[in-house]
């Protein structure tokens, strides 16, 4: 579960893959809040957000996630703003916006 900095992931139909931008318009750090983390229980994933398929992951990276660093991290809530790193391991996929 590695990023690859040089690949470019493609999101489902009907969806794009989300710039650095577009996340800060999404996640503006509300001072509301769910209390829910990023994927929490959803699609397959277990143990408080932070594995998928038994292996951990914690960065959700965005197109331009190469030069920003931007992330979304797992054990954040959804609300949460950005983050910004350049680790490349625990890669959780990327971020997909419906178009």
């Amino acid at each position: 579960n590695t990023w690859d900095k040089s690949k470019y992931y493609d999101c489902p139909s009907g969806y794009h893959w989300a710039c650095t931008e577009e996340g800060r318009k999404i996640f503006k750090g509300n001072t509301r809040r769910s209390y829910t983390y990023v994927y929490y229980d959803q699609c397959g994933w277990r143990d408080s957000a932070l594995s998928y398929g038994g292996v951990e992951r914690y960065y959700f990276r965005f197109r331009d996630s190469v030069t920003t660093n931007a992330y979304k991290h797992t054990r954040n809530y959804d609300e949460d703003q950005l983050q910004f790193g350049t680790s490349t391991s625990n890669f959780a996929g990327i971020v997909c916006i419906k178009d």
